[in-house]
This record gives structure tokens, C-alpha cells and sequence, in this order.
């Protein structure tokens, strides 16, 4: 029996094989529980695992189905622990699920080597369970038995769940199971569309409310100004988008506003250390700061703000922008 030679792998790229892309796999071997028989290949080239746990942990099975190479998705040394643990377990310990209290026991009695030891029987224990053919048999078949059940779903469903391939090979459906991914797939984009349009709305309306507490802190600061009054220089934000927002102090974002020139130096001591700001008849009649060692307040800002008073006085905002703010 020629145990090398070119296959057509169920899957290419990740993708369902339409074109028929061909492989050179490598016979592993041949399996069966006296009803069931399977044929187990791997890749000819270089091994799937950069770093393999043993020497048969370098391959992903696949399993000859139909004329194609189904993935099992696991290495012959996975496929021999799944098959051997359990049994491993009852004889050792009566079970799995009594395995953790064992080794706890065994550790306080004999220490690390003797759960050494233990682990090592343990490990002999599930090879010689785990590599019985006929235990892989049943094993591997209840997994196609899986794919089976979810590819039926899909069919009866007309497509509106995940339609396995796997599934519809084992039942010989391949070209049914290709009209149903198309349903699917079209679904899925119809979903992903929709889930788009809605998070767009709601992002434009987080934003929108938003900017519209901002907008009213403006407003706010604004009648203040023409009024007198004391105004809190407290910070305001503006999105663009739920992640995307600009944040001013209200005082700073108002000298922008109304084109104020202010020097940066003056910008930062606003930004960093002006609290509010008190006007009366028209003038700025006096602020509170942030007072830090050695420091001292702003020798421009009293004319800065007398400025951004007169041009609140005499003109109405024009609708900011994103160029007025940048």
C-alpha cells in the first residue's frame, strides 16, 4: 500500500477546498473497532508544531473521509492522552475527579518524588489506554459524530447557523453544505451591517449629548461674561467620535472662540492653574489661582481676559469648528 502521496485536503488556506488544492501526505496509519475504520495521514512536509512535546507532537491528524483529508485539529500525542486519561484515571485513582486529592495525599506522605513517580505510572498508563486502536475509533468518531450534529442544524435551518463541512462530508453533502455557507455567509454580513448602523447611531448619539452639555457650558460661560458673575474654569469636552474627544478649559476654549490672541505660555497657566475668573461692569475684577511655590500668576492674562470680554460684548459666536479649535 503506498504510504506517500498527493491528497485532497478538505480545507486550504482555512477555507473550504473548492478548487481542489492537493497536498502530499504521509500515511500514518490505519485504525478500527471492528465496525468502523479510519485512516489516519499527516502532512509529508515539515512538522504543523514549532515546538512539539514528543515525537508524535509534531503533526495535526487528519482523517481520510470520502475522498478528502478532514483536520482532526490534534497531534497524535493529543489524540492518545483525550483516548487514555480517562481510563488511566479510573484504574489509578477510581476516577478522575479523585485524581487532585491522590496526588494531594500521596505529596504530604512521600513527597514530590513519590507524585513524581505517580505522574510517570500515570503517564505509561495513558499511552498504553490511549494508543488501543479501537479506543481512538470510537473517539475520533464521536468527534465527525459532533460535526455531524451541527452541519444538520444548519440544514435545518436553511442555513441561519454555522454549516460544519466536516459535517457534510461525513454524510457526503458537500454541495448542499456549499449552499447553505452561502446563506450563511450573506447572514452573517447582513448581521455585521446592521450591527455597524446601530453602533454608528449610538456613537453619534453619545457624542451628540455630549456635545451638547459642553455646548451648554458654553452658553452658560458666555452669559456670565456679558453679565458679570464668577466664572468656574472648568474643563469642557468636545467628540468627534466616543474615543476621539478634545478637552479645554471653558476659559481657554472661549479666548479660541472668540479669536483671542493668547500666548502659549498664558494658555498653559490658564490650562494648569486658573480656577475661575470674577467679572464686574465689563472688566475682570479679579481671578483665583492655583498658588505653588515660588510661583506667581499671569502677568498677560488680566489683558487677555479683558480682551475676550470686550469680544463677547460686541459679537455673537459663530458656530466653532473643527479648524477654530484646533
Amino acid at each position: 500500500m503506498e504510504t506517500n502521496k498527493l491528497m485532497t485536503p478538505l480545507f486550504y488556506g482555512d477555507m473550504f477546498n473548492r478548487e481542489g488544492h492537493r497536498m502530499r501526505a504521509a500515511l500514518e496509519r490505519e485504525i478500527s473497532n471492528g465496525s468502523v475504520t479510519y485512516r489516519l495521514w499527516r502532512s509529508a512536509g515539515k512538522p504543523d508544531l514549532e515546538y512539539p512535546r514528543a515525537d508524535n507532537d509534531k503533526y495535526v491528524l487528519l482523517v481520510e473521509i470520502n475522498g478528502y483529508l478532514a483536520p482532526l485539529r490534534m497531534t497524535d500525542f493529543s489524540l492518545t492522552d483525550h483516548c487514555g486519561f480517562e481510563p488511566a484515571a479510573m484504574k489509578l485513582y477510581g476516577g478522575k475527579e479523585k485524581r487532585e486529592a491522590w496526588i494531594d495525599a500521596l505529596r504530604e506522605s512521600g513527597g514530590y518524588d513519590a507524585v513524581n513517580a505517580a505522574l510517570a505510572k500515570e503517564q505509561e498508563e495513558i499511552e498504553r489506554y490511549g494508543r488501543d486502536p479501537a479506543r481512538q475509533t470510537d473517539y475520533i468518531q464521536s468527534v465527525l459524530d459532533e460535526h455531524v450534529s451541527i452541519y444538520q442544524k444548519a440544514k435545518e435551518s436553511g442555513g441561519q447557523t454555522f454549516p460544519d463541512f466536516i459535517g457534510a462530508l461525513v454524510l457526503d453533502e458537500l454541495a448542499v453544505c456549499q449552499e447553505l455557507s452561502g446563506i450563511f455567509k450573506e447572514k452573517r454580513q447582513r448581521e455585521r451591517a446592521e450591527r455597524a448602523a446601530r453602533v454608528e447611531a449610538e456613537e453619534q448619539a453619545y457624542c451628540e449629548a455630549e456635545n451638547q452639555k459642553a455646548e451648554q457650558a458654553v452658553s452658560e460661560a458666555t452669559q456670565i461674561i456679558r453679565n458679570g458673575g464668577v466664572l468656574k474654569n472648568v474643563p469642557v469636552r468636545f467628540f468627534r467620535s466616543r474615543y476621539d474627544a478634545r478637552s479645554y478649559s471653558i476659559v481657554n476654549y472661549l479666548m479660541r472662540l472668540y479669536q483671542v490672541d493668547v500666548p502659549l505660555r498664558t494658555q498653559g497657566w490658564v490650562n494648569e492653574k486658573l480656577t475661575e475668573v470674577t467679572i464686574q461692569n465689563g472688566r475682570c475684577s479679579g481671578f483665583r489661582y492655583l498658588r505653588a511655590k515660588n510661583g506667581s500668576p499671569s502677568e498677560k492674562f488680566y489683558g487677555c481676559m479683558n480682551e475676550l470680554i470686550r469680544a463677547v460684548a460686541e459679537q455673537k459666536p459663530e458656530q466653532m469648528n473643527e479648524e477654530a479649535v484646533a
